[in-house]
């Protein structure tokens, strides 16, 4: 992953829409940052895809209630989706938490929504969080991107389209459009094989491919 920064995506980026360019600014400077917010945007609509994994710090927990997980000592506050909750025991063995959405249910964790706690009921000891984070916001061209090599073609063809979208080429922009969505099995198929033969968490799959495309 990062093979290539913002910088160089861009760079591809303007060769494909170089007749278009100048309409997001007068000068390559004012150009570029809107073409890093588009990126931003793009990235953030394949969170999922892009499948950025992290481990939550080890905190205690003994009462029922919303758990405040952190990673380096700091609140998280880009997580896409919680994956698996994870009981550290005294002898360093971990076992997983059961995740319950039932209000019945008296042992268990959920999460109700973006943005929201996870709750926890019912259980005592340490803890880790398992979850997916949003790629990293994109400022400057030196910047790396989270996007696995094979989304890159997706990525910019989704760049692209918001491009085309400024002079109202609604039909150019949906070709663009077209042409990410045929890429991204891709993608998810870069995070499945990240995996290995390994089962466990809440892997992407080619059923996700539907999903992004808005077909179900």
């Amino acid at each position: 992953m990062n093979t290539w920064n913002a910088g160089q995506i861009l760079s591809v980026v303007r060769t494909v829409n170089k007749m278009d360019i100048d309409y997001l600014g007068s000068d390559s400077t004012s150009q570029n940052q809107t073409l890093l917010q588009f990126m931003n945007v793009a990235l953030w609509n394949l969170a999922r895809l892009c499948y950025n994994a992290e481990t939550s710090d080890t905190i205690a927990i003994s009462a029922d209630g919303n758990a405040s997980f952190t990673r380096g000592n700091a609140a998280i506050t880009n997580m896409f989706e919680p994956l698996r909750l994870i009981k550290v025991n005294v002898d360093g063995s971990e076992e997983e938490a059961p995740q319950r959405y039932l209000d019945t249910s008296a042992v268990g964790w959920y999460c109700e929504g973006p943005n929201q706690p996870i709750h926890i009921r019912g259980l005592s000891g340490s803890f880790k969080l398992k979850y997916l984070r949003y790629p990293r916001i994109v400022t400057q061209e030196s910047d790396p991107v989270d996007m696995p090599e094979s989304g890159y073609k997706p990525l910019i063809m989704e760049i692209s389209a918001l491009v085309k979208n400024v002079k109202n080429f609604y039909e150019e922009a949906n070709a663009m459009e077209g042409a990410a969505r045929s890429g991204y099995a891709e993608i998810v198929q870069a995070a499945i094989s990240a995996r290995g033969a390994a089962p466990g968490g809440s892997p992407p799959s080619f059923a996700d491919v539907p999903k992004a495309k808005g077909d179900g």
